[in-house]
């Protein structure tokens, strides 16, 4: 190790490299403990103002809030708390009421969309044979874990009588008109799979009290929301109606997995080996679950693989335990059994000239598991992890990241603590000498500079080439790669922070540095295109101080899925042509626009314009607006 390493990374043994899995996994009690302590604060921040009932249509649904398009035209967010979603935030603290918000979900949905693994209910006339009467019409679904069954008032003596039967099953397979149930034997039916013949005409009901299948296009039959003195609005009850068209009913990976794999057993299993494409689990969980762990680790596994353009060469090694008692005299070293206990995790690995090798140990916690095999996956790859901001903040990238997906997407407390915290610094993000396992809000800080570096294509190229370097021990640092443009990232990372949420697009967000602004004299005239999907764009235009300029456009575009408008927006202002001044990476205070008009420059500046809308609902809009902007002419 070269002079220069030690000093950029301390002294590092090869033989040893271990972390632990904390950031937006803070798991079982650390969480618990967490929250509590946030949560002894007031319930009520701010005294509330009013209360309202609000109909209309949904326009978003997204991290705690639900946006709603009256029959005025204006669009509202509006928080809700339910199990999913246990805190909101007022006046800027995370707030946990004694009542949940009261949520009603209900329609008819085509039959179509009816997925492996959900639990259903049907009602309809069978006999022990397995045959029903006529075609199914309808089949409810069932949210939460229930057992299969079917249930006959008065079974017949002749098994080829039909009787009513009331049918829980979880489903197996929809295909040509036939539904496949999974059901529990019993001495009137004594199969433990049966075929239903559906109608063509056939509709799923829904009925649950949860916002999670509610998409854009819905309708909210009613709702009583409450407005506190800060302008923030909760939801105290809603009803939604299912009307949208929708490609599926399930939006989480997660349900998707349990689905897929709902005919194995959820009962934990003696310790032995799981194995996939590229992992072998040692673990005494259930099988479903096994299946499912295996499924996020392979996925994690394509996505981080795809990123860095390499792949371990040998299989990775995990570790995930339920109870340590499974494991008496297995092979655990004292480490991870202890990381296990508390309950984390951790990675170990021995590092060799010709040969890397990582082991996961990890609790009983996807989360973790998944944090740990990244760290594995870099070890096994490059020999190392790299330095701890660095190691940290890509291992819970990696098991943040989903398919397809470009949006932030991260636990729900990590992202209300980043949005509400002080902000670090950069410099104290990448400092030297940090130890894992420090704590989940350092992981936290280093999770939203990596993502922002990975996923803001005006460094991510650099940044990828960063991290190899740093792994590989090769001489390299953040100052080297980023330091001659300090300025503009230290300028964006400010922009990410503030603006940050789920549903960001650090993508969409990025700043042209590259555009070669002119100042905007004379009859020059000035045409930009102004994407409804990005973030503030460059019209290549210098203004002064003092003065006046004339601008028009043409075009629409749109910001929600029930209909175009243009640059003067809805009345309440939400997709409007806005503009900012930016000068020596400091921005002045936003001011509209519009179709057409003039305005007058406060400052001197680079301007900037986009559509008006929340930051963390950009991925929806479409469309561009072409605008022509000039000095206005003395009369």
């Amino acid at each position: 190790m070269t002079a220069l390493a030690n000093i950029l990374f301390g002294p590092q043994n090869r033989s040893s490299i271990s972390t632990a899995a904390w950031g937006s996994k803070i798991s079982c009690w650390v969480l618990t403990i967490a929250c509590l302590i946030s949560y002894s604060a007031p319930l009520v921040m701010a005294q509330r103002r009013s209360r309202e009932q609000v109909k209309g249509t949904v326009t978003e649904v997204k991290g705690g809030l639900i946006s709603i398009k009256t029959s005025s035209g204006d669009a509202a967010p509006y928080q809700f708390q339910d199990r999913t979603n246990p805190v909101v935030m007022i006046d800027g603290r995370r707030t946990k009421f004694q009542d949940n918000t009261v949520i009603r979900v209900t329609g008819e949905i085509p039959f179509k969309l009816i997925e492996q693994g959900m639990m259903v209910k049907v009602q309809c006339k069978l006999n022990a044979l397995g045959k029903t009467e006529s075609n199914i019409e309808t089949a409810q679904l069932i949210d939460g874990e229930a057992d299969p069954k079917i249930d006959v008032a008065e079974p017949p003596s002749n098994k080829s009588d039909f009787a009513n039967a009331t049918i829980l099953g979880r489903v197996v397979a929809f295909k040509n008109h036939r539904l496949q149930l999974k059901v529990t034997p019993s001495d009137w039916f004594k199969k433990n799979q049966l075929s239903l013949k559906v109608a063509e005409t056939a509709t799923l009901v829904i009925d649950d009290d949860s916002l999670a299948r509610v998409a854009p296009g819905d309708e909210v039959v009613e709702a009583t929301a409450i407005t506190f003195a800060t302008g923030e609005k909760m939801l105290a009850k809603i009803k939604v109606k299912l009307t949208a068209p929708r490609d599926s009913l399930t939006k989480e990976f997660n349900e998707q997995l349990n689905n897929k794999f709902s005919h194995l057993s959820d009962e934990p299993k003696p310790a032995r080996v799981k194995r996939s494409a590229h992992f072998a689990l040692h673990t005494d969980i259930s099988d479903r679950q096994a299946q499912v762990l295996l499924a996020k680790l392979e996925t994690m596994y394509d996505l981080v693989g795809g990123y860095y353009q390499a792949q371990p060469r040998a299989t990775i090694e995990c570790y995930v335990i339920r109870d340590l008692a499974e494991w008496t005299g297995q092979p655990i070293p004292e480490r991870g059994r202890a990381k296990i206990l508390e309950p984390a995790g951790v990675t170990l690995s021995t590092v060799s000239r010709t040969k890397a090798r990582a082991v996961v140990y990890s609790c009983n916690n996807q989360d973790i598991a998944q944090h740990e095999a990244v760290h594995a996956f870099c070890v096994q790859t490059f020999g190392s992890t790299g330095p701890t901001w660095y190691s940290e903040g890509m291992a819970e990238m990696g098991q943040y990241w989903k398919k397809g997906n470009l949006e932030v997407d991260i636990s729900p407390y990590v992202a209300e603590y980043l949005s509400t915290a002080e902000p670090k610094r950069l410099k104290e993000i990448v400092a030297l000498g940090q130890k894992t396992g420090d704590s989940w809000e350092a992981y936290s800080w280093r999770w939203a500079l990596c993502h922002l570096l990975a996923s803001n294509p005006n460094y991510s190229k650099r940044f990828r080439t960063l991290g190899i370097n740093l792994m590989k021990k090769r001489n390299d640092s953040f100052d080297q790669a980023f330091g001659p443009i300090a300025k503009e990232i230290s300028f964006e990372y400010d922009q990410f922070i503030e603006n940050f949420g789920n549903g960001y697009r650090a993508d969409l967000c990025a700043w042209d540095w590259n555009a070669k602004p002119r100042k905007l004299a004379g009859s020059r005239r000035v045409k930009a295109k102004v994407n409804a999907q990005s973030g503030w764009q460059a019209t290549k235009a210098i203004v002064a101080n003092g003065t006046t300029y004339t601008f028009e456009t043409t075009g629409d575009w749109q910001f929600e899925p029930t209909g175009e408008v243009d640059a003067d927006g809805s009345s309440s202002g939400q997709g409007r042509l806005i503009g900012v001044l930016l000068n020596d990476f400091k921005l002045g205070k936003p001011f509209e626009l519009g179709v057409k008009g003039e305005f007058t420059a406060k400052g001197d500046g680079q301007l900037y314009v986009r559509c008006q809308d929340d930051w963390l609902s950009l991925s929806d809009n479409d469309g561009t607006i072409e605008m022509v902007l000039q000095k206005k002419k003395e009369k």
